[in-house]
């Protein structure tokens, strides 16, 4: 796997594992590349570079990211069809490929019941985890034990409809420690309250403030090191 912190040479890389992400989106525009990872007629686990998203929630949980973070690559991949299903195993293996890519920290704007696949994907989360990534995931208020948001070391994230954009809440000794506004960026030309709202977008805003630190350290650190 590569390193989680790239070099000065490389851009801040961040893993987006969702319903893929439209990079043409005027929210998005920038460095984006991608994968799709899903299960074949035959019940096989495959690859394509089919990262489109059809729905619109990775596009705007990306846009997010993007608005912090312009200069960083979004790596994609998407692990849900048009229907939105996805399983434990396809996401176990989303996750070991964003650190393969060296995506520093990773964004899953998604949760899962435990159930069969669980201890595959909580295996990935701590490979993923030792490889020096970190791990964002959406919870939810009325649920848990929500996968991977309640696993060992993964910041679980629920929104906070009095929170504004930028505001976090920390709770260290509840579920999911952290808080955050749940809405996405604003659309032109649709009020806030038609747009999209909930934990998905809460969860990309911490990995927004996350991503930033690490950045902030890895630029000091390379800084640091010139003569």
């Amino acid at each position: 796997m590569k390193p989680a912190f790239t070099s000065d040479s490389e851009p801040f890389r961040v893993g987006i594992i969702d319903t893929g992400v439209n990079p043409w989106h005027s929210h998005v525009r920038g460095a984006v590349s991608g994968i799709r990872i899903f299960l074949d007629r035959e019940g096989k686990i495959r690859e394509d570079e089919d990262f489109r998203d059809q729905v619109g929630h990775g596009t705007a949980v990306a846009g997010i990211l993007r608005q912090g973070l312009p200069d960083a690559e979004l790596f994609v991949i998407r692990v849900f069809d048009e229907e939105l299903e996805s399983y434990p195993t396809l996401v176990a293996r989303a996750l070991l490929r964003g650190a393969a890519e060296g995506c520093g920290i990773i964004n899953l704007s998604l949760g899962m019941p435990p159930g069969p696949g669980s201890e595959v994907l909580a295996e990935a989360c701590r490979a993923v985890q030792e490889a020096g990534s970190v791990l964002v995931a959406a919870g939810h208020p009325k649920k848990a034990e929500l996968l991977p948001a309640s696993l060992p070391g993964v910041i679980g994230v629920v929104a906070a409809d009095h929170l504004k954009p930028g505001e976090i809440i920390v709770n260290p000794g509840r579920s999911y420690s952290h808080e955050a506004s749940g809405w996405p960026r604003d659309l032109e030309g649709l009020p806030p309250r038609a747009n999209l709202w909930g934990n998905s977008f809460a969860c990309a805003r911490v990995a927004l403030d996350f991503a930033l630190q690490m950045e902030t350290v890895s630029t000091m650190n390379t800084t640091q090191g010139r003569f």
